[in-house]
């Protein structure tokens, strides 16, 4: 039997559902054994999920580097999930791995930063792996030699959709659109409140899902003339009577979303939910415009498609129909467990192969700011004016524009997501780190 190693910065949320129903899918497997280390924290679910599904874990191992280090040469193939985390990087960027077979599999789209790829990362790996088809026509994947781009692969990642896909719809007063997933203006669309109040039903209901920013969310819904229609649940553990009662799926993402696979989506178009989305590229490769849901233009669009359904229940009924059959076939579990297994076998024929971090910065000395710099590439220059300026002026400029940097996206405005606020909470000893997240006021911070 082989060992998969499964290296994750962390153990929670969207990634560890995912990861954690695929252990669950392959428990008594004779062909692989599967390991999982955490750098950072593993939440109460993983850690009672590897008790009753007999894999290994380990958390907090960003402490032991020589432990992760001896866990990699003994793994058959070492599989690391990957994301712009500064625990990742910092083990990357400084140490240098033993022989080993080396996997990556992106989480990420890559489209927007600090959530993006550099030829240094997508070099790294004997093969580099994405969740979507999407992050292929990402300028850094695009630009990669034909040589490299032979080892680049897809494996579209699903925590399954058996447990919503026969969900039945509960009868209900009112019309209720449901919202399931990150509430954070990171990801949600920071309009989200203004065009769900702007839609002309009078029986409607908005119910949000999720965390971590709710409570702040739920305090601004305050000031729309339909915030006593806004519902703010938290996370919950069981999604299942939501979605019963749930008659759309409202789904307005931010433009500069990192998401590729959308595990909540896929979940409500299984349970039969018809969604209703804009037009980013996650968004228009998983719904079929006027078939498994409606793809709005613009805020306006998106406020006209939530008045459509709740006119039109025969739409509804069909595309809930639609989306229930994509979904089986776009969020199969079996399909995904398939695909690695045969990553993994080719993965076996390669020769385990010591490799080191090869960007402009690298081994156990390098700071902390200059791994947050390796991982932006070419997404940094703002940083790099800052550390590079020596009088007052050009100090105040490069301060600017990391400024004018934070304004342009919620994203960059995060607490995590690959930000120097994030880098910061890690390494808070490092002055330019502590420098550039002290350019964004402390009260205009999201999560």
């Amino acid at each position: 039997m082989k060992t998969v190693l499964h290296i994750t910065p962390h153990l929670g949320g969207g990634v560890g559902r995912v990861l954690l129903n695929y252990l669950d899918k392959v428990k008594g497997s004779p062909d692989f054994f599967h390991q999982v280390l955490s750098l950072e924290y593993a939440n109460e679910k993983a850690l009672l999920a590897s008790r009753t599904t007999g894999f290994s874990l380990s958390d907090k191992m960003s402490s032991d580097p020589e432990g992760m280090l001896a866990a990699m040469a003994a793994a058959d193939i070492v599989l690391i999930h990957w994301w712009n985390h500064p625990l990742l990087y910092a083990f990357l960027v400084r140490e240098t791995l033993p022989p080993a077979r080396i996997l990556f599999w992106s989480h990420v789209s890559g489209f927007h930063a600090p959530y993006v790829f550099n030829e240094t990362l997508l070099q790294y790996p004997d093969l580099f792996v994405f969740t979507s088809p999407l992050s292929l026509e990402t300028p850094e994947v695009k630009n990669l030699p034909e040589t490299r781009q032979k080892g680049l692969r897809v494996i579209w990642s699903t925590g399954g959709i058996d447990h919503v896909a026969s969900v039945p719809p509960k009868p209900h007063q009112g019309f209720k659109v449901g919202y399931i997933g990150t509430v954070d203006y990171s990801k949600m669309h920071p309009n989200f409140l203004k065009m769900s109040s702007k839609t002309k039903i009078p029986e409607a209901q908005f119910i949000v899902c999720g965390g971590p920013s709710e409570e702040q969310i739920q305090e601004e819904s305050l000031q729309y003339d339909m915030g006593q229609r806004f519902i703010f649940t938290g996370q919950i553990n069981d999604i299942t009577p939501y979605l019963a009662e749930f008659d759309v799926f409202g789904y307005p993402l931010a433009p500069y979303h990192w998401g590729t696979c959308e595990q909540a989506l896929g979940e409500s178009m299984a349970a039969g939910v018809p969604p209703v989305v804009l037009a980013n590229r996650t968004e228009r490769y998983i719904v079929d415009d006027g078939v498994t849901g409606l793809v709005a233009a613009n805020a306006e669009a998106y406020t006209r498609a939530l008045e459509e359904l709740y006119r039109n229940p025969e739409l509804r009924r069909r595309l809930s129909g639609n989306a229930r059959e994509a979904a089986g076939k776009l969020f199969s579990l079996d399909l995904m467990v398939s695909r690695w297994e045969n990553v993994f076998d080719e993965a076996l024929s390669f020769p385990k192969t010591r490799r080191n971090w090869t960007g402009p910065y690298h081994g156990r000395s390098v700071s902390p700011h200059h791994i947050f710099l390796e991982s932006l590439g070419e997404y940094g220059q703002e940083f790099i004016h800052s550390l590079k300026a020596r009088n007052e002026r050009d100090k105040k400029a490069a301060g600017d524009s990391i400024r004018q940097l934070y304004e342009s996206s919620y994203l960059w405005r995060s607490n995590t997501r690959g930000t120097p606020h994030h880098y910061h909470h890690f390494f808070p000893e490092d002055n330019f780190l502590k420098l550039w997240s002290g350019f964004l006021r402390e009260e205009s911070v999201v999560h």
